[in-house]
């Protein structure tokens, strides 16, 4: 069950982050050689002006008056105002190209990133949960992955100014266990005497999940509106569970509106999967160690 369910967490947040890489755009040429390429255009074509002028001279001679000399400059700025325009135009395709390849190496080492220091942690914390035989070792080693997921969290999802928040279910309520981001301490704790804490417990129940962008829209129901001197704007909150044992509320937010987007939702479902796969107990496996 719980093997299942961190081969599934593992394999989701990978394809989310490998999605998100494969939508960034493909890299371009070098630089410099569409440079090089532009600069020839441009001489070619004042050539072609050049040899233009130089051929009419020969034919007709050099202007003499006002109104030739002003047919001739016309004609220069006529030729001069779509050339700079084309330069322009090509300058810009080119900066937007070399942006895209940038946009590119930087997505790929945000997935090796993720991968590597992110990941890796989790899933050996995972592991080392379900193969402890000890309760002490096993109550370490879940208080570490709790905080390893509040971390990842924070720094995957949203704005520099995330924060996240991990709510552990225990006698019928719900209070921060572990915590991560700007430095607004989370101090909220959800029970049954009030209709916040009843929703938030029936999120859990039914291993659902909530988004909301703006806290202050009237849309908004009111119990998921936010307390006086909350701090935050917008957030997510995802149920965390393994199969049919519920953990907690794994919760992100952050200081300004429309801050999250369907990628930060789909990144926190994963990380609550990992969670659940390392909170859940393996009875087959304590029966092993202890037979």
């Amino acid at each position: 069950m719980a093997d299942s369910a961190l081969v599934d967490g593992l394999g989701y947040f990978v394809a989310i982050v490998s999605e998100s890489v494969s939508r960034s755009p493909a890299r371009a040429q070098p630089a410099a050689s569409s440079r090089d390429r532009l600069r020839s255009y441009v001489v070619i074509e004042a050539a072609a002006v050049a040899l233009g002028y130089a051929t009419s001279t020969l034919r007709e001679g050099p202007p003499h008056t006002l109104e030739d000399w002003s047919i001739v400059l016309g004609g220069a700025v006529a030729v001069a105002i779509p050339l700079y325009l084309k330069s322009r135009r090509e300058l810009r395709q080119e900066a937007a190209t070399r942006s895209a390849e940038s946009l590119a190496i930087e997505m790929d080492t945000t997935l090796h990133l993720v991968l590597g220091d992110v990941m890796t942690p989790i899933a050996e914390v995972v592991g080392r949960i379900h193969l402890a035989t000890s309760d002490d070792d096993r109550i370490s080693l879940r208080g570490q992955l709790k905080q390893l997921v509040v971390e990842a969290a924070s720094h995957l999802c949203g704005t520099e100014r995330t924060r996240a928040i991990f709510y552990e279910l225990r006698g019928g309520g719900m209070r921060p266990e572990a915590w991560m981001g700007r430095s607004d301490q989370p101090n909220a704790s959800f029970t049954m005497a009030d209709q916040r804490g009843r929703d938030a417990l029936a999120l859990v129940r039914e291993h659902d999940f909530v988004q909301v962008d703006d806290v202050t829209q009237d849309h908004v129901p009111e119990p998921l509106r936010a307390r006086p001197n909350a701090g935050y704007r917008a957030f997510i909150s995802v149920a965390v569970f393994c199969a049919d044992r519920e953990f907690g509320m794994l919760t992100v937010d952050a200081p300004e509106p429309y801050a999250f987007d369907d990628t930060d939702l789909n990144v926190l479902r994963a990380m609550a999967q990992l969670l659940g796969a390392g909170l859940v107990e393996r009875p087959t496996t304590l029966s092993r160690w202890l037979g």
